[in-house]
């Protein structure tokens, strides 16, 4: 219960705590919720929903979502435009989170790992506690590197993810020489887990595929180890709280959490598949202790959280086609091909393009502003292979008209970062022809998320709509720090009870 402070005043929540289930459309959380009974439940029974909570932008993918959420900005102006990109400059395939300046602690660095926050370009709600006091505290623990990183950004006092190369929760030395000592019990507990054969994970030179590939993570990925992550990520949350006092005196202090494995789940199995409902449930029964510790730790009252999600998911294509529905796998490679075999017969034979990476192909230096001249006739070729709505150039994107669907891939959209040529499929194709589904279009499959707040002086019920770059702004207000930034987004005024928020 709040406390009051007076006629006409509540008291500020003392933590704030943002909760991302990666890969949850507004459509899954629905579906599954009459199954939960932990912290899903809690939210629906005793928080605020907003019923059309969504982003207003593409590509939606997970690095993106994340930097987005705390930013308040879209990645036309936080920088963040994919979980990996092409540097057009250079030519060089870059990490979201790739900074060789720093190392990952304790193992040796690997041809690509995530480090630092170098590449987001707008300051983030954690930035937004330090600015008001320097006392406070900013916690950020996920599943995958980038989550982790991008939800909180260079001021941090801890950013800990799982790692892709060994099976321990770690840092980098952007952020820490050190890992700090509540780490140590969880990744016991993941010691343990390895030898009890809970799980298994690849041995350097042995046999799997193992360590990171692009922004792909095999042992980190497998199944039956998600469950085991979200109970670890939880623990390091509640030690978190503990070791470091948050919530404990008057200062904001910041807790981030970003549940992976529900995106793993999801690329594999698909939304709808009995694996997905599972890791869903597993995730509702980790929120639920979450939320009961930090009842026990920091107090009722004195808390609040915002869940969310990244992005959406499409439906499977597979189970689209057997209801008669238009849906498939993009050949990515195949489309490149074609438009190189389309160039040399229009400019004669040349290196045209440098990669294809969802959600598009990005040209060569030398040939770019060549490819740009035959744009048109590149699109005419792209929209006749199977799945192809449309083929944008960064000029057409560049020049988006209002409420337009080119306008949504233009607030995603960074020259130098983001591909020359976006890809943008027909409704229900997704882009990966090895994932049993996936995400990264415009529309609303992927784009509309739940969107829940509980704790201190929420009221209870459902409110309207809501985008993501709305929830920095509705945060730092409930902290009482500044918004940050570069943020984009209205306060929700929908979470604030009608009594003003005090310190």
């Amino acid at each position: 219960m709040l406390v009051s402070l007076g006629a006409g005043a509540e008291e500020r929540p003392r933590l704030g705590v943002v909760v991302v289930v990666d890969q949850l459309s507004a459509d899954s959380f629905d579906e599954r919720l009459p199954q939960t009974k932990g912290g899903f439940r809690r939210l629906v029974d005793q928080g605020l929903r907003f019923r059309d909570a969504r982003y207003e932008v593409a590509p939606t993918i997970t690095s993106c979502g994340h930097a987005t959420i705390t930013t308040g900005a879209y990645a036309s102006v936080h920088g963040i435009v994919s979980n990996e990109w092409t540097d057009w400059a250079t030519g060089k395939n870059l990490l979201s989170t790739e900074d060789k300046s720093y190392a990952v602690l304790d193992r040796p660095g690997t041809k690509q790992d995530g480090t630092a926050p170098t590449w987001l370009e707008a300051s983030t709600l954690g930035d937004s506690v330090k600015v008001k006091d320097a006392r406070g505290k900013v916690v950020a623990i996920s599943g995958k590197d980038r989550s982790a990183i991008l939800m909180v950004g260079r001021s941090a006092d801890a950013v800990l993810w799982f790692d892709a190369e060994r099976p321990f929760f770690t840092t980098s030395t952007f952020y820490a020489q050190k890992l700090p000592a509540f780490v140590t019990p969880v990744n016991d507990a993941i010691a343990a887990a390895l030898q009890k054969k809970l799980f298994t994970w690849s041995t350097p030179g042995g046999k799997g595929k193992g360590g990171r590939q692009g922004d792909s993570e095999p042992d980190a990925e497998q199944p039956a180890l998600q469950p085991l992550v979200d109970a670890w990520e939880v623990d390091l949350a509640l030690g978190a709280v503990k070791e470091l006092k948050l919530g404990t005196d008057d200062a904001p202090d910041l807790l981030t959490i970003s549940f992976s494995g529900h995106d793993r789940i999801g690329h594999g199995f698909g939304a709808e598949s009995p694996e997905g409902v599972a890791e869903f449930l597993a995730v509702d029964r980790e929120l639920g202790r979450l939320f009961d510790g930090l009842d026990q730790q920091v107090g009722k009252g004195a808390w609040v959280a915002a869940v969310t999600s990244d992005h959406g998911v499409a439906p499977v294509p597979d189970r689209m086609k057997e209801r008669r529905i238009d849906a498939g796998r993009i050949d990515m490679k195949a489309l490149r091909a074609r438009l190189e075999q389309e160039a040399d017969e229009r400019l004669g034979a040349g290196d045209w393009f440098e990669s294809n990476k969802t959600p598009g192909i990005t040209a060569t230096a030398s040939g770019r502003e060549k490819l740009n001249g035959i744009a048109e006739v590149l699109r005419a070729v792209a929209m006749k292979q199977p799945g192809v709505l449309d083929l944008l150039s960064a000029d057409r994107i560049a020049n988006a008209a209002p409420g337009s669907m080119e306008e949504l891939w233009r607030r995603g959209y960074v020259r130098g970062r983001s591909p020359d040529f976006i890809v943008v499929p027909r409704p229900f194709w997704t882009y990966s022809r090895s994932d049993t589904t996936g995400h990264s279009s415009h529309y609303l499959y992927d784009r509309a998320v739940p969107l829940l707040f509980l704790g201190a002086g929420v009221p209870r019920g459902s409110a309207g709509s809501a985008e993501a770059i709305d929830i920095a702004p509705t945060f730092a207000r409930l902290l009482g720090v500044p918004s940050p930034s570069a943020a984009r987004g209205r306060v929700l005024d929908a979470v604030f009870p009608t009594q003003p928020l005090t310190r």
